[in-house]
């Protein structure tokens, strides 16, 4: 039995997890027992080839699709034999022992069922990795780019640099119980975004915490997947809301929430029909809208 199983879900990033899986080997304890499994969403990018032949202990799990992010997460969890699971981009890259630092803190404080550690930018900024739960009031007011009217989203005015109680923790860098992750079968196999918060809501209803850890810090350079298919990515970011609130909250809350995501998705839409020409970006996110749309009139959302 290994301490950790560290788990990298790869699609088209070869530039950046063999690096990741560079500094894993390059920072982690020698004394602690881990495994590395990846699992590749059908790259077809060299990644795989690269990394059979740099990192012969790495365990390879080769989809012949795209199966989604939560879907192979929980591929990997099923194999895993760690008392812990380490969910971690491929687009990060550790700088100190953040490994060893996450299982002592969890060894140490057996209540805490997930940790994550500081974000951070190649230049050492902290992004936002940790939040409250998702209100009706706060997830429209995202949607509608009026965060800075959402004071109460994101703990900006408590947190600071301590370690804190949170509600979730960015999948990013996600160290989770691996009992506890199995427990509760893992992400939701349906959601494309947002597993990460609705993995954490489950864990709260069990009244198990959730703990920011600043004190060890990972780089993510963030998103690069994403970037290869962002029409796919919009899509997904926005109708995965509406799944969470199916799962989470009450009717009344979800259609209204779905009205105001297929308000903003018209009016993106239009404005994107008109500028695509600027940039294949532009028409990338036109689509992404128009799916959105589709989705919710189709019912297929």
């Amino acid at each position: 039995m290994f301490d950790i199983s560290i788990i990298i879900v790869n699609y088209k990033v070869k530039e950046y997890i063999i690096p990741c899986i560079e500094s894993i080997y390059k920072h982690t304890s020698k004394s602690l027992r881990y495994e590395i499994l990846v699992i590749d969403n059908n790259s077809n990018d060299g990644s795989i080839d690269a990394i059979k032949s740099q990192f012969s202990e790495v365990k390879i799990y080769e989809n012949t699709e795209n199966i989604g992010f939560s879907k192979a997460v929980n591929q990997g969890a099923e194999t895993a034999i760690g008392k812990y699971i380490f969910i971690l981009n491929p687009d990060t890259k550790l700088i100190e022992d953040s490994i060893s630092i996450l299982f002592t803190f969890l060894e140490k404080h057996e209540t805490v069922a997930v940790a994550g550690p500081a974000l951070v930018t190649e230049s050492g900024i902290k992004q936002q990795s940790y939040w409250k739960e998702p209100t009706l009031i706060n997830t429209i007011l995202s949607i509608y780019h009026l965060d800075f009217l959402n004071y109460k989203k994101n703990y900006q005015h408590e947190i600071g640099d301590k370690t804190i109680l949170v509600d979730a923790i960015s999948g990013g860098a996600f160290f989770v119980q691996r009992d506890v992750f199995q427990n509760l079968n893992g992400y939701h196999p349906n959601l494309f975004w947002m597993e990460d918060i609705d993995f954490c809501t489950k864990v709260r209803k069990l009244d198990n915490k959730i703990i920011y850890y600043p004190e060890t810090k990972i780089i993510h350079y963030g998103g690069k997947s994403a970037e290869k298919n962002l029409h796919i990515a919009i899509s997904n970011q926005l109708l995965s809301k509406i799944k969470y609130f199916k799962l989470h909250h009450s009717g009344i809350e979800t259609i209204i929430l779905t009205v105001a995501i297929l308000f903003i998705a018209l009016i993106k839409s239009i404005l994107f029909l008109i500028v695509f020409p600027l940039g294949s970006n532009y028409r990338k996110k036109m689509i992404g809208y128009l799916s959105v749309i589709k989705g919710i009139l189709t019912n297929t959302h």
